[in-house]
């Protein structure tokens, strides 16, 4: 399923870049939507140094959407720096010799923009929500320089926090949205934590990106937004069946006990008046007792 940072593809194959300062969380992102342990995860900058692109979804019909997982931006304030000091910035990264060794963290912010530039549909840019995006260090260059590739870009909003209302949740979505319209034509921003989205987040993401896709790929992509949808409903109907399945055994558990006579209930009686507990009855400790499910 991974393939190499230059293949070609039809026009049935839709694009996404998933771009992010260094260490905001794009793998793991990447993880839950591919449901896949891909990548490598730790604490640390530039854990991730080639772009690689991974199936999320296709159909009979030969359609295909990728997710493409892309170095972080390092030094992006020099990246943007270098690009508004060339007439074609863009341009420039394709003819530039660049260090690796030398110069790490340029050289991952060169590798994530050239792979949006030749790669992408639809740039999804992810976000730590806990930063204010005008405060930023780093967070206004990046959408500077996104605004020079010219591809649409959507704003995913990871690190939510604790759930909050739905007001407080739109209100800073608008406050990235208004943010983004300063440097990027098409824009968006919605909430997609790492952690805590839910398939019902995944279909409310695809349905932006079909709105700022271009008219030539809109029908391929509503084809595998509705394989992406039917697949959840598929597993979604398996998990509620599963969950019936055990509280209808739960509510259907029966254990047949002895019936105790007389004597037996009076000498229990009896036994209890001489401790401060009563004596525990066997016979109902052992109806008791877990039973493997059936």
């Amino acid at each position: 399923m991974n393939q190499p940072a230059t293949p070609t593809y039809g026009s049935g194959t839709i694009n996404l870049s998933l771009v992010s300062h260094t260490n905001v969380g794009k793998t793991t992102l990447m993880r839950t939507l591919t449901r896949q342990d891909i990548g490598e995860v730790a604490d640390r900058p530039h854990v991730t140094e080639d772009a690689v692109s991974h199936v999320l979804i296709d159909t009979p019909q030969g359609d295909v959407l990728r997710l493409w997982d892309t170095p972080g931006f390092g030094d992006s304030a020099r990246l943007l720096k270098r690009l508004r000091a060339n007439a074609n910035p863009i341009g420039w990264l394709l003819t530039q010799v660049w260090d690796r060794l030398a110069d790490r963290p340029f050289f991952c912010s060169q590798r994530a923009i050239r792979n949006v530039r030749d790669e992408s549909d639809v740039v999804l840019y992810l976000v730590n929500a806990a930063e204010d995006p005008t405060s930023s260090t780093y967070v206004e260059k990046e959408m500077e320089i996104l605004g020079w590739v010219g591809k649409p870009v959507v704003v995913l909003l990871n690190q939510m926090g604790p759930a909050r209302e739905k007001e407080a949740e739109a209100a800073e979505e608008a406050l990235w949205s208004r943010h983004l319209a300063a440097h990027v034509g098409t824009r968006g921003a919605i909430a997609l934590d790492a952690f805590a989205r839910c398939w019902v987040q995944e279909d409310r993401l695809l349905g932006v990106v079909r709105d700022v896709l271009t008219a030539d790929k809109r029908e391929s992509f509503e084809r595998l937004r509705g394989a992406w949808r039917k697949r959840n409903m598929e597993v979604f109907d398996t998990a509620m069946h599963s969950v019936a399945t055990q509280l209808a055994a739960v509510a259907s558990d029966r254990e047949t006990v002895d019936k105790q006579s007389i004597k037996q209930r009076v000498r229990r009686w009896l036994a209890s008046l001489a401790t401060d507990h009563a004596k525990p009855d066997e016979v109902e400790a052992s109806a008791l007792k877990p039973r493997p499910c059936r």
